[in-house]
């Protein structure tokens, strides 16, 4: 295996785990014991499509209807110590993690270039005209929020990261020569 395809192989899998990170941790969480509060099963009807939930408490209700008030098909799954759902909200896939008394720890939620902030789609479009998007998602956590872009051209892939500090370029991978 070449250096570039060791690389592209080690990028592209660390893109899947932190784009399913919380599908890791809910199948995780799931397997765990589950406290007092989260040891019943409900069953949610959305769209006609039954889905087995895991019991939420008041709060995280209370918290996550605030954030994700059109939030559809949530699957949550719990452990002692924290709560995840993934979840369609306006036909965006996301993911969220919250303590039982309601504090969300982080929500990750797909975007297309639309959704990305102006001034970071313009920079895309300034400075990797070449590129076009492969995927990107939007991070809330610890009271911040962030977006990363992997672009995509016949030469490779880069991810930028963008926050309120700008765009910084974390990673670049080149594809290998046919």
């Amino acid at each position: 295996m070449t250096h570039s395809t060791k690389s592209f192989a080690a990028f592209f899998l660390l893109t899947l785990v932190l784009s399913v990170n919380s599908f890791a941790q809910g199948t995780y969480a799931s397997a765990s014991l589950k406290p007092s509060y989260a040891n019943s099963t409900i069953t949610v009807e959305e769209n006609n499509n039954t889905t087995n939930a895991v019991a939420t408490t008041p709060a995280i209700d209370a918290k996550f209807s605030t954030l994700f008030p059109n939030a559809t098909n949530l699957k949550w799954t719990a452990s002692a110590d924290n709560f995840w759902v993934s979840f369609l909200n306006n036909g965006r896939k996301g993911n969220a993690s919250f303590t039982p008394k309601g504090k969300m720890n982080y929500s990750i939620t797909d975007c297309g270039m639309e959704q990305l902030p102006v001034a970071f789609s313009k920079a895309i479009n300034k400075e990797y005209p070449s590129y076009h998007l492969f995927n990107a998602i939007e991070i809330t956590a610890h009271n911040a929020l962030a977006y990363q872009a992997i672009l995509e051209n016949a030469q490779g892939y880069i991810t930028l990261k963008y926050t309120i500090d700008g765009v910084e370029e974390i990673h670049e991978v080149k594809k290998a020569a046919n």
